[in-house]
């Protein structure tokens, strides 16, 4: 398996009583799939406390995005001031046509 690599500054989460997934991501501004994608050995139905999770930073100005029916990344960054790469580089995604209803994904609107 090839190393994966952030985009940005990474650390290592120790889970605190309580922790969810997606209460991780709310706090460092990034996404429950982002988190999988650097942690692909945990279950993501039974983190818990105490639990190492490596986590990828998303830029301080970064939000967090959920796709609406026929969005695409080029409708999105057009929104949003940013462009189609930094959509795909932010959210690690190596199918970039393939974004569906519902997903969320870091978008960076300052950075062009």
């Amino acid at each position: 398996m090839p190393i994966l690599r952030p985009a940005l500054c990474s650390f290592v989460y120790i889970v605190e009583y309580g922790d969810t997934l997606y209460s991780i991501a709310r706090k460092f501004n990034t996404t429950v799939s982002i988190i999988l994608y650097f942690n692909p050995n945990i279950n993501p139905n039974a983190i818990y406390p105490g639990q190492t999770i490596f986590i990828a930073e998303s830029p301080p100005e970064a939000i967090i995005y959920t796709v609406k029916q026929g969005d695409t990344l080029y409708s999105i960054a057009r929104r949003y001031g940013t462009s189609v790469q930094n959509l795909i580089i932010f959210n690690y995604l190596s199918s970039p046509d393939l974004i569906f209803e519902g997903q969320q994904l870091v978008v960076t609107p300052s950075l062009r």
